[in-house]
């Protein structure tokens, strides 16, 4: 009996045989994650009276809403991705057709050599839901696209986290938001907006700052004051050491010397 209940439970947590319909396909507004009237496993047959049936293809190692005992789709072979839905293995997209939000992937990449970079997938990006080079340089006229996230903070509140996206040449610059032209990234300590704006891509109260992610650095001078400063402290508890034996053993000997002192006084009367 609690087979059956488990094998129950685990087919009600499935929309396997659901009635849904494609128009009901959405990017969730606090997220922007992929959202439909299926679940993980599942993605819908059709427009009208669709039924959600097992997915056909996954595009990450190890994808969302798979148990370790189940077994995933497969993934797409070169020159194919998986789209949101995962219903089936589709061929790269060309440059100026349409792609799925952030899917960078789902672009073909470009010939170009030194424009891949970690910010695009072999130096295109998919902006505004379309392939785009990111390939343009310092003053040229640039598009962007914000997106902002919702999430909570280790203390329970929830903040906001702006991601910016352009066609500019991701390693070496980035569109500014008020000129919509390329600019430079900006070093250490300049003014920014976001952190698309910093080679750090760390931006911190409008000033760019290092990476969370850098050693710290400690200065030669830093490692002579730490050296001097240990060398004093030993040198020092040294001093106090032996001045307060010297005292002890003073206090000693005037006690003998007294005692002895005594002693004679006594013999003599």
């Amino acid at each position: 009996m609690l087979s059956a209940l488990g094998a129950e439970s685990e087919s009600s947590s499935t929309a396997l045989g659901k009635a849904c319909s494609i128009a009901s396909n959405r990017l969730d507004p606090r997220t922007r994650r992929f959202t439909s009237d299926c679940d993980a496993q599942t993605f819908c047959s059709g427009t009208i009276n669709g039924t959600c049936i097992p997915r056909q293809c996954r595009r990450e190692e190890f994808p969302f809403g798979y148990r370790a005992d189940q077994s995933p789709p497969a993934l797409c072979p070169g020159g194919s991705f998986c789209p949101d839905e995962g219903d089936t293995c589709r061929p790269l997209v060309a440059v100026g057709q349409p792609c799925q939000f952030n899917r960078d992937d789902q672009c073909a990449p470009s010939n170009t050599p030194g424009l891949a970079d970690y910010h695009n997938f072999n130096g295109v990006v998919c902006l505004r839901s379309v392939c785009t080079y990111a390939n343009l340089t310092e003053k040229e006229p640039c598009i962007f696209e914000l997106s902002t996230y919702s999430d909570l903070d280790g203390t329970g509140l929830e903040f906001k986290n702006t991601i910016v996206r352009d066609n500019c040449q991701t390693a070496q610059f980035f569109c500014d938001a008020a000129t919509q032209v390329c600019e430079r990234l900006r070093l250490v300590g300049q003014q920014c907006q976001y952190h698309r704006d910093c080679l750090s891509y760390n931006c911190l109260q409008n000033v760019c700052a290092s990476p969370p992610d850098e050693p710290f650095e400690v200065a030669l001078w830093q490692y002579a004051a730490t050296t001097l400063a240990v060398v004093l402290a030993m040198a020092a508890t040294c001093i106090m050491l032996v001045v307060m034996h010297r005292r002890h053993r003073l206090k000693h000997y005037q006690e003998i010397r007294d005692y002895c002192e005594e002693q004679s006084r006594q013999v003599s009367s």
